[in-house]
């Protein structure tokens, strides 16, 4: 009993928790697909771990520590409320959400906090090596879960709508991507700290996911992405260690990459074609004219136009998006599957035509409006959706901590490596993807990843 009890610490219940991750994200899909629910089991089982940590650390700190950890609950605690309380003056019969689903991404963006504060705070004076083995397991458990689903024709598509790319028993393509690079990340900075194993391990899992990512999943983050990982390594590597075998292995690795998309093809270059394909059949009918929005945005525009939106149904702030966006696309020449970019457009129109200053503060609501215009782009969705308070208090810190880290690297120059510069990269490739890309904040499992860079991160820019 007392050798079981020294392997229940928090590094271990916290690295167990990494590992957890892929197979919680399974155990959602599933729920979600079997039971026709937007609830999940998970989203019961997933809180477990933070809240008995972050209850151990305040009954177990030191009272400046307990104190500050308070005050921290308490401040996002009050803005939660003030969110929902604003929010739900901004829901109508035409939004996507209402102020339960607001209540659970306001949680989750939460929970974004409790993550990092928990990696942060457990592992300031520990070893790391734990964790970073952590990752690799779970990069392991995520790749084989995948290839299994194909192999056994279980495997939902990325793009249900036209069958193309395979993201295995996740919910979402693009957060799943995310994931996987940032995974990589720190892999390939801890291959060559491992034994031979190991090392034997992480370069099947490295291999594995960017034949993956590169022409199964086809997502323009997969396979750009992963390029961009093994490029930046690469790069590190020659400045840092000249070992001639880590970059004969990485320029091996892009060579493969590329021949595999030549012969193979790739998802992703099918999508993007599909996409071309579909922008010419959008047509609007009130003009016969190639449509700059989607289908079902120019048919309401024209119900606006026509004075025939049901009582309700919608705002007038919300009313004067929609023509605004549909005239700002028509002279920009918006193609009408540029779904990003309309949602950008219209949720900058609706703050305008909203004129309301704690909705400014507090944000107007993340679901509040039509399905296809709930945006993509979590950068915006922070300062528009959630508010400037919000945005300051979920993706600030995180800003925070890489400008933090860059100028620690450019004062501490000379104790500068790969590691530092890959963690650093990492850490640039969130924020980069959260405005182009989306779904890299919004998920449970990236939530974890990005706390446990910027942990390491906090950790090198203090030695």
């Amino acid at each position: 009993m007392k050798r079981f009890k020294q392997y229940i610490t928090l590094e271990n219940i916290l690295c167990l928790f990494v590992i957890l991750s892929p197979i919680l994200d399974i155990v959602s899909f599933v729920f979600r697909n079997t039971v026709k629910s937007n609830l999940s089991i998970s989203t019961f089982l997933r809180p477990i771990i933070p809240v008995i940590v972050c209850i151990t650390l305040i009954i177990k700190g030191n009272k400046k520590q307990r104190i500050r950890l308070i005050l921290i609950a308490l401040v996002y605690i009050i803005y939660g409320l003030l969110h929902l309380y604003v929010m739900k003056n901004f829901i109508t019969g035409w939004s996507y959400g209402n102020e339960l689903s607001e209540f659970q991404y306001t949680l989750n963006f939460s929970f974004l906090i409790v993550y990092l504060i928990m990696y942060t705070e457990v592992f300031r004076n520990k070893d790391l090596s734990k964790l970073k083995k952590a990752i690799s397991i779970m990069l392991g458990i995520y790749i084989a879960s995948i290839y299994l689903a194909i192999i056994t024709k279980t495997s939902s598509y990325t793009y249900e709508e036209t069958q193309i790319g395979f993201k295995g028993w996740i919910e979402s393509g693009n957060s799943l991507s995310t994931i996987l690079l940032l995974s990589l990340f720190i892999v390939l900075t801890d291959i060559k700290n491992n034994n031979i194993k190991w090392k034997i391990y992480n370069i099947i899992t490295v291999v594995l996911t960017g034949v993956y990512l590169t022409t199964l999943i086809g997502t323009r983050t997969g396979l750009l992405g992963f390029i961009l990982v093994i490029g930046l390594y690469i790069i590190y590597e020659i400045v840092f260690s000249k070992n001639k075998k880590v970059i004969i292995i990485g320029l091996s690795a892009i060579a493969i990459v590329g021949v595999l998309v030549g012969v193979l093809g790739s998802k992703t270059l099918e999508r993007r074609k599909n996409i071309e394909q579909e922008s010419v059949t959008i047509i609007d009918e009130a003009t016969g004219e190639i449509g700059c929005m989607t289908g079902d945005l120019l048919a309401i525009k024209n119900k606006i136009l026509a004075n025939e939106i049901e009582y309700d149904y919608m705002s007038e702030a919300q009313k004067e998006s929609v023509i605004d966006l549909y005239n700002y696309s028509k002279s920009k020449g918006i193609l009408g599957t540029d779904s990003r970019r309309l949602q950008l457009v219209f949720n900058a129109y609706l703050v305008k035509n909203q004129k309301s200053i704690l909705g400014i503060l507090f944000g107007n609501g993340y679901k509040a409006n039509f399905y296809e215009l709930v945006m993509e782009n979590e950068v915006a969705a922070f300062i528009f959706n959630f508010g400037i308070v919000g945005f300051l208090l979920y993706f600030m810190p995180f800003v925070i901590i890489f400008v933090y880290s860059l100028i620690s690297l450019i004062k501490k120059i000379k104790k500068a490596d790969e590691e530092w510069l890959m963690y650093l990269s990492a850490l640039a490739l969130t924020i980069g993807l959260a405005w182009l890309a989306g779904y890299v904040f919004f998920a449970t499992s990236n939530m974890v990843i990005i706390s446990i860079i910027s942990t390491v991160l906090l950790k090198k820019s203090k030695e």
